[in-house]
């Protein structure tokens, strides 16, 4: 899955590369890779990036089109309706 939204929103909220990383605690290499489409990330790194930037997964993958991009968004904010434990 490529995160094609994720610069935009940590720009968004006022991050640097460095900042997300220790935030993350991933690499900011790693996140770079991310932001450029060079590397996929793993599903809980994803998941920690948007619960750190507040963001959906959606908004991460940024740029979707068609019907996928809605499921996806309808799937996320489900996500957050879901009881945990």
């Amino acid at each position: 899955m490529k995160l094609r939204g994720l610069r935009q929103v940590r720009q968004r909220n006022g991050l640097s590369l460095g900042q997300l990383a220790e935030l993350t605690g991933l690499r900011r290499e790693t996140i770079a890779r991310f932001e450029q489409g060079k590397e996929d990330p793993q599903p809980y790194a994803v998941h920690r990036l948007a619960a750190i930037l507040e963001a959906s997964v959606a908004d991460l993958v940024g740029n979707l089109s068609g019907l996928g991009a809605e499921h996806l968004r309808n799937a996320s904010k489900r996500e957050h309706l879901l009881p945990t434990g």
